[in-house]
């Protein structure tokens, strides 16, 4: 299989973008924001630099905030459709991006050189994963690559130093060669599948790898910056905990004295403990299939014995190896 890109770009295109990533490295080296790169024409809107198309909007830079980011569907009345090359490059306190379908386009080291994202919610409606998306990305633990992605471009996620876990769809049909060079610690999440590209990839660089479990919680994907895992011996799914009770409707609070957490979910109270066979509902103990686990500074559960605890319905789709959660409250 031939993972490298193919020779697409002309000598403009290439230039573009090394004078570009210079120019990102000196706003990171000097403090200054990559705003100042930005053209004449930029409009802003609050935390956001963006440009126009018509009536259509690309965001070419988010300030440098505290906490978590979400980018509008629509920003001054217009629709956006695109993030622009290193938008939230070198950021140091943005810590949680969210990325809404609207946009189909996200620009090469979009977060490159960020030193505290930690997760990014991308967009379904992409279809590549650019040059050096999250190149050198410090903070980053995990990303979902969302179904309908063809293409994971060259150092996408390279040097990434504490990124463990990224989904690869069934969708992809080329990953550069050196889309993680120098994030040694991933593990890919693919369908097992001998012609996947995912798992061919993974194979021809002897990394680790994973079934691609997915998630719907009352029909709407989950996005996970530590997707489920297998547990080998009882061959339980094993999902993260926050991701999936908080879109119940959960409040979770980790005791860290103890190490437990305790979920409030509608009237009842769940505690549980990493290791144990049990946890309690309620005030009873209640067994579990498979105990929950600590993975990736992760707390992993059995899905199925949480969700149906607290009166929910799940279902598991062996062939597709997706997990549905119904719950009312």
């Amino acid at each position: 299989m031939n993972t490298t890109l193919p020779f697409a770009q002309n000598t403009e295109v290439f230039m573009t973008k090394k004078i570009f990533s210079i120019l990102l490295a000196i706003s990171i080296i000097t403090g200054m924001s990559a705003c100042v790169f930005a053209e004449d024409s930029a409009l802003t809107s609050g935390i956001f630099t963006y440009e126009l198309s018509g009536d259509n909007a690309t965001i070419t830079c988010v300030q440098d905030v505290d906490g978590k980011v979400i980018i509008p569907d629509k920003i001054d009345g217009h629709r956006v459709v695109a993030i622009g090359d290193g938008a939230f490059g070198g950021s140091t306190r943005i810590t949680e991006v969210y990325i809404p379908d609207s946009v189909y386009s996200i620009g090469s080291m979009c977060f490159a050189y960020s030193t505290s994202i930690k997760s990014v919610r991308l967009s379904t409606k992409i279809s590549v994963i650019a040059d050096g998306l999250f190149y050198q990305c410090d903070a980053l633990m995990g990303v979902t690559v969302p179904y309908g992605v063809t293409t994971i471009s060259s150092k996408a996620f390279g040097m990434c130093k504490n990124l463990v876990a990224v989904t690869i769809p069934n969708s992809a049909k080329m990953i550069a060669d050196d889309a993680f060079t120098g994030s040694n610690y991933v593990t890919i999440h693919c369908r097992l599948d001998e012609n996947g590209t995912g798992y061919k990839y993974a194979q021809a660089k002897n990394m680790p790898v994973e079934e691609l479990i997915t998630v719907y919680v009352n029909g709407e994907e989950i996005v996970f910056d530590q997707p489920p895992v297998t547990e080998k011996k009882r061959f339980r799914t094993l999902v993260p905990l926050r991701a999936v009770l908080e879109k119940m409707g959960a409040e979770i609070e980790w005791y860290n004295d103890m190490n437990y957490a305790g979920i409030d979910i509608d009237g009842n109270r769940l505690l549980i403990k990493p290791g144990e066979s049990f946890m309690m509902v309620n005030g009873k103990a209640k067994t579990l299939t498979c105990p929950a686990m600590e993975y990736n500074n992760r707390v992993l559960l059995p899905i199925r014995d949480v969700v149906e605890s607290v009166g929910g319905k799940i279902s598991w789709n062996e062939f597709d190896k997706v997990v549905t959660v119904t719950y009312n409250k």
